[in-house]
């Protein structure tokens, strides 16, 4: 079982002639992905940027580009929890064509006190989230 599934159609911006994804591009599909997550989770990026203690920035990104990806094709994005640490979570997504992996990208957030600006534990109702997440899709990985 998948986490968090999001479909999209590619548009000219995220991709050239040749059908290769534009790393930057591919990254903001999944800070997007993350955020229709959190918000289908009831704790959506406004309301922690705005009500919250706590920010979620990125401190580790990274994208896969894997097969071409054209103006129109239509991708389902797929969002796992790949770790969870005391201050900081692994997300894993994998962007398919057809059941087919095009693309793989990783985001690694730090949970950061607003006033402090440093590091602090994961707020229990993000952990709780996220641990459930892992729970049901279990230890299944990609290849």
């Amino acid at each position: 079982r998948i986490a968090f599934r999001r479909n999209i159609t590619i548009h000219l911006k995220e991709t050239d002639a040749t059908g290769v994804i534009y790393f930057a591009e591919q990254l903001r599909m999944a800070q997007e992905t993350l955020e229709f997550f959190l918000a289908q989770n009831h704790l959506p990026l406004g309301r922690i940027l705005k009500e919250e203690p706590f920010f979620l920035p990125v401190v580790h990104a990274e994208a896969d580009y894997i097969a071409p990806i054209f103006v129109g094709d239509e991708l389902e994005i797929e969002l796992k929890v790949e770790a969870i640490g005391s201050s900081s979570f692994t997300l894993g997504f994998t962007y398919l064509r057809q059941q087919v992996l095009v693309g793989k990208a990783q985001l690694i957030h730090v949970t950061v006190n607003k006033e402090t600006r440093r590091p602090m534990p994961i707020p229990e109702k993000l952990r709780t989230i996220l641990v459930g997440v892992q729970e049901a899709v279990g230890s299944q990985r990609e290849p």
